[in-house]
């Protein structure tokens, strides 16, 4: 995973944009199509549930009247007061009258009437009813049927056990009517009881065709090849349109809350639902194949989101190509910016426009112009460095020699005598010593002093004049290093055009300030300058023209111009340095050196 990340993000960034634009269109799409499908899913499954349940809904009213119609003749034959005496008037017959025979047949036609009677005004049923001493009544011929051998069925104990109100639902079973075999195979039966003082008088049976269920199912079967069962708590199958399945088992936990399950009936997925029947814990069973209940819905759903898809899929082709022209820019600035990084400065991108991406391209070029600018500034102060350190290699000669020699005229000129020559002697050898031994950059400020000390008494000396130096040095600023001779040109500068054979004082002042950074000013107190004079010599130390460089006039071949040029470059834009003069006045040189420079 972590080497994934690190090549994805050593691609370009059009190749990034364009995998964030597929991930971005491509992964709610497909999130959309399996919500949507799930979502889809589930409604389509509530609908067929309830178009079941619907379905059950009328088959049980159905079922209901059929029911009904056993309840209501079960109820007349327990509850009919005109009804229960023909049954009881059996026993008011004299067995021992010479026309008994007469009176029983007489009283059978007339219990058979009754039942005709019913069954004929609610429907076809079988009825029959069972006293106590092997008498028994019923609607259908003897030899269809022995009632007797109702007493042999293994539900007839179970009967015998209900209350006075009870009901017992025998369910469907085999037909016991013998012409009935073939046509109606089967039979669907209650039983109740006739009680008196909590006395057994009779068992009453009533069966009716399980076809009539079985018709109800066929009326509501659809196209969706929709299955419909009535069976017990237990899943056994008391009606279907199969007469064959009748008695089997549906292996299926119908005693579930749930409104629906997914089933296997089959090898195939089916959606069964169950609805209860009136009276009893019967239930109505539907299965429909899963497929087919949702199946067509589906393909409409997959269909409309893979037209979806395709206009996606355009429109991330359109959209990627836009990214390609978009970061085309991008893609030069990149190939541009290799080549800088290989050292070709003169290459430019080239980007024309006004959007983002085409001013960044500008600013590129621009910041190019201006690198190369500042090379070709860097340059010019190397070249004129590299003039000065061969102007300085130039003026170099054998310095040995040089110093030997004025030191035995100082000697001899000493014991001769003549003491204010010895000294100049001696000044013009330290000045020398200093000029020529340029080995080290700086020196101490009071090192600089020394020799502004020594070349003050050769200026006098030479132009037959007297120019007073006065020194303001506090001591911490006496040991601050600074470059060597820089001081020379101006002190040089205050004599030769400050003071033309007459008499004159500079002034020479050091401090600390309070961030340490060292001040020192050069004054002196000759006629000055006008504002025009002084605004152009400011001027000209900001020329950094090799040519204007060079004073070849001044003592050591270095000009107050280079000064300052070579007091920038050492300690950069954090030196000042500045000119103050009024005519009548004098002159003022301020220079204000960090401590901390530039290098």
């Amino acid at each position: 995973m972590i080497n994934y990340i690190k090549r994805l993000n050593g691609i370009s960034l059009r190749y990034r944009l364009i995998i964030a634009v597929v991930l971005c269109i491509l992964l709610p799409w497909a999130m959309t199509y399996v919500v949507s499908n799930y979502f889809t899913k589930d409604v389509l499954e509530k609908r067929a549930v309830k178009q079941s349940e619907d379905s059950l809904r009328m088959i049980e009213m159905s079922l209901k009247k059929s029911l009904d119609e056993l309840m209501y003749i079960s109820n007349f034959v327990q509850f009919d007061t005109e009804f229960n005496k023909l049954l009881k008037s059996y026993r008011l017959i004299d067995q021992g009258s010479p026309n008994v025979s007469q009176k029983i047949a007489l009283h059978n036609i007339k219990i058979t009437n009754y039942l005709e009677g019913i069954t004929d005004l609610l429907g076809p049923s079988y009825i029959t009813i069972l006293l106590n001493d092997e008498l028994y009544y019923m609607n259908y011929p003897a030899s269809e049927y022995d009632p007797l051998s109702f007493y042999n069925e293994p539900w007839f104990d179970e009967l015998n056990e209900l209350t006075f109100y009870e009901t017992y639902w025998i369910g469907t079973h085999p037909t016991y009517i013998e012409s009935d075999v073939n046509n109606e195979p089967y039979l669907s039966s209650i039983g109740r009881l006739i009680k008196q003082s909590n006395q057994v008088q009779a068992n009453v049976i009533v069966s009716f065709h399980e076809s009539d269920i079985s018709n109800i199912f066929r009326n509501f079967s659809s196209e969706r090849e929709q299955k419909f069962y009535l069976t017990d708590k237990e899943g056994v199958i008391f009606s279907s349109v199969v007469t064959d399945e009748i008695g089997e088992v549906l292996t299926y936990d119908l005693s579930k809350d749930s409104a629906y399950q997914i089933v296997q009936y089959n090898d195939k997925d089916h959606l069964l639902v169950t609805y209860p029947v009136a009276y009893n814990d019967w239930k109505l069973v539907s299965l429909v194949p899963y497929k087919k209940t949702i199946g067509n819905i589906n393909l409409v759903t997959r269909t409309t989101i893979i037209i979806q898809g395709i206009f996606l899929l355009l429109f991330l082709i359109a959209l990627i190509v836009l990214i390609r022209e978009t970061t085309k820019p991008l893609t030069r600035l990149s190939h541009v910016t290799k080549e800088v990084e290989e050292g070709n400065l003169e290459v430019r991108a080239g980007v024309i426009g006004n959007n983002d991406v085409a001013k960044l391209g500008q600013s590129f070029d621009t910041m190019l112009d201006t690198i190369e600018n500042k090379i070709e500034q860097i340059k010019v102060q190397e070249e004129a460095k590299r003039s000065a350190e061969l102007e300085m290699l130039q003026a170099q000669i054998n310095p040995h020699f040089l110093f030997n020699v004025l030191n035995a005229i100082r000697l001899n000129i000493s014991m001769n005598g003549d003491k204010d020559s010895a000294k100049l002697i001696q000044s013009l050898s330290s000045l020398l010593r200093m000029t020529i031994n340029r080995n080290n950059a700086f020196i101490s400020l009071q090192e600089e002093i020394d020799i502004i000390q020594h070349y003050v008494r050769l200026m006098n000396f030479r132009h037959g004049h007297y120019v007073v130096l006065e020194l303001e040095i506090e001591p911490d600023a006496g040991k601050e290093e600074v470059p060597r001779f820089f001081l020379q040109p101006v002190i040089e500068n205050a004599i030769t055009h400050g003071y033309n054979e007459i008499k004159g004082k500079v002034t020479i002042s050091a401090v600390l300030d309070k961030v340490n950074n060292l001040t020192i000013k050069v004054s002196d107190n000759g006629p000055g300058m006008d504002q025009e004079i002084m605004q152009e010599m400011e001027t000209s130390f900001f020329e950094s023209t090799p040519d204007r460089l060079k004073s070849h006039h001044s003592f050591n071949g270095i000009g107050l111009k280079n000064v300052y040029q070579r007091m920038r470059i050492i300690y950069g834009e954090a030196f000042q340095m500045k000119l103050s003069s009024q005519i009548g006045k004098g002159t003022v040189y301020t220079f204000h050196i960090p401590r901390k420079w530039e290098e």
